[in-house]
């Protein structure tokens, strides 16, 4: 079955004659810029490596989509390993390959997914390298500046909530909850919702930085006016690790690794912790928790 964004797609197909048309409708299906704008840039790269030709020379309509063989995805899955990259990096690349080819075929731009049985490098498990203790924490937090940066933080950690779901959050968004907690909707991965409950004191330092009435206006906002972006805050939240000073680039990603190991450390259910993540579909049940919960991974925390 096509999802919403597909069968729309599938809609609009007599209007798509050339690849940066489906690159475009392909892309209109990824909810965060970041994602999209990184996407792009892959898909480039394999263009650029398919004509032989440098990625700034690529234009989308170089190459048409259903001339690509399973041994052009094969051959540039060996080419990305002779550059020496990440697995991380290599298997992002690829997954863009072949989220673009299976999207095509879903909206039947072409007859086959040519790199449907292309695997995916698996990269190492570094989840480990990357869980911080509460102390460090704890030290992030209060070395960084009350306001915005500060909440961003907290936030990105009490609810263990992806950057791209903090960057859109509107005001909207956030709830009073019950017992004097907050809650924030937040939009995730595959256009799914969730409700997560903040602790009181997290909940009334964001309402006191509110500056915008609107329901619609940004939870955190730029200098510029609108929402604050991914890019600023991945350098909001690397920043604070050096003050605190964390080796490594500490990310985003960290908080959300951070939060669910320290929620379970302080008994928090297991089954919780899914809900709160977002990690997988719950049964028909669970959509009466997420209307009002009292319930989050984030109160486990400590304060």
């Amino acid at each position: 079955m096509l999802t919403p964004g597909a069968e729309n797609s599938v809609q609009r197909m007599a209007d798509v004659t050339n690849t940066a048309q489906i690159v475009e409708l392909w892309k209109s299906s990824k909810r965060s810029p970041e994602t999209r704008r990184c996407y792009e840039t892959d898909i480039r790269y394999f263009i650029a490596f398919v004509l032989g030709i440098s990625p700034k020379l690529v234009q989308l309509n170089d190459l048409d989509l259903r001339t690509v063989t399973m041994n052009d995805v094969l051959a540039f899955a060996d080419y990305l390993e002779t550059k020496e990259y990440e697995v991380s990096t290599r298997a992002r690349k690829l997954a863009a390959i072949k989220s673009l080819l299976r999207f095509a075929l879903k909206v039947e731009w072409t007859k086959f997914n040519v790199a449907a049985e292309v695997p995916l490098p698996e990269p190492k498990d570094k989840l480990a390298e990357r869980l911080l203790s509460e102390l460090e924490v704890m030290t992030m937090i209060a070395l960084t500046p009350k306001g915005r940066d500060r909440l961003v933080i907290q936030l990105l950690y009490y609810t263990g909530a992806r950057v791209s779901e903090i960057a859109v959050l509107t005001w909207r968004s956030v709830q009073p909850g019950r017992d004097g907690n907050g809650q924030v909707t937040l939009y995730g991965k595959g256009q799914k919702t969730r409700t997560v409950v903040i602790p009181k004191s997290i909940y009334q330092e964001l309402l006191g930085q509110r500056t915008n009435n609107s329901p619609d206006a940004p939870v955190f906002g730029s200098r510029q006016g609108g929402a604050v972006g991914e890019r600023r805050i991945r350098k909001i939240v690397a920043e604070s690790g050096k003050r605190a000073g964390i080796s490594g680039n500490v990310s985003p990603h960290w908080l959300r690794h951070s939060h669910a190991t320290h929620s379970l450390d302080r008994g928090a259910p297991v089954q919780l912790l899914q809900a709160t993540l977002g990690h997988s579909s719950l049964n028909q049940t669970s959509r009466y928790t997420h209307a009002r919960p009292n319930d989050s991974t984030g109160l486990y925390l400590p304060k």
